[in-house]
């Protein structure tokens, strides 16, 4: 008999693997729904924005901004460094011994600005802001208040989804660019001591190395991460529904979800710029 049970149980497993993954294909297929439809309504709030209520969205933009971006700026800065210079070492440890070190600039320009830039200042801000959006939104809903916004004739996508769409977009921008800069100095900074390199040869190899194609790596990867994550963290708080012990629940998955779209998002778009 317990032979018996051990063979069922071994027939079962293949059902309840596939099971499984087809929940993990219908959450991110739900996952992603919510972001466009969220989208969509905030598109619409955007444009139907008239005189005052302009003014309050830009306020609370301009505080989204601020917390995302420019409180992230010491963090951002510290990781930046260390990923040029310990980039640059492990790439010169790599091709110094084939004669290349010619290439390293160019090699760690576009590494940076392709890759390791846009995905590390969305997982700072998927820590920072992210989690924080999530938080925000689970408490508002628990509290009643997007119920109390509803019943007082105000739009909660034009007042909360809406600058938040905004400010995740232009903070994302704004990061990646300034994270790329600073990293590509540590970079030349490592490159400087470690190799008989001017400022002027560094640059040239970076004109050489930054192209249309990065610069447009750059905006399209701002674009995506930055709507993508306050969106889906925004929807994640939204779903609380009964008490508060559901929040760090809400608060996890946002940060999972965001950090797997972020992954699937950037490695979509590197393969339909540069394959």
């Amino acid at each position: 008999m317990k032979s018996h049970g051990t063979v069922e149980r071994l027939l079962t497993l293949p059902g309840e693997a596939a099971r499984g993954l087809g929940e993990n294909v219908r959450s991110v297929f739900a996952q992603v729904g919510s972001i466009a439809w969220l989208l969509v309504s905030c598109v619409r709030g955007l444009l139907g924005l008239r005189g005052e209520q302009f003014r309050v969205v830009l306020e609370v933009t301009r505080a989204q901004i601020r917390f995302t971006a420019l409180d992230a700026i010491p963090l951002c800065t510290l990781a930046a460094l260390l990923i040029g210079g310990i980039t640059l070492l492990q790439v010169f440890g790599q091709l110094s011994g084939f004669g290349m070190e010619n290439y390293i600039c160019q090699i760690l320009a576009q590494l940076v600005i392709r890759e390791l830039g846009p995905l590390l200042v969305g997982i700072v801000v998927i820590s920072r802001s992210g989690t924080a959006i999530a938080t925000e939104m689970a408490s508002r809903q628990l509290s009643g208040e997007i119920d109390a916004l509803y019943l007082n004739g105000v739009d909660p996508v034009r007042y909360l989804l809406v600058p938040r769409l905004l400010g995740g977009v232009i903070s994302l921008f704004t990061l990646i660019i300034y994270f790329d800069t600073v990293a590509l100095m540590g970079g030349f900074l490592v490159a400087w001591l470690r190799l008989p390199l001017s400022f002027s040869a560094f640059m040239d190899a970076l004109v050489r190395a930054v192209g249309p194609r990065e610069l447009m790596t750059t905006f399209f990867k701002a674009l995506v991460f930055g709507a993508v994550i306050p969106l889906l963290c925004s929807s994640f708080g939204l779903r609380v529904r009964k008490s508060t012990t559901e929040i760090p629940q809400a608060v996890t998955k946002a940060a999972v979800g965001s950090l797997a779209i972020l992954l699937l998002a950037g490695a979509f778009l590197s393969v339909m710029i540069y394959g």
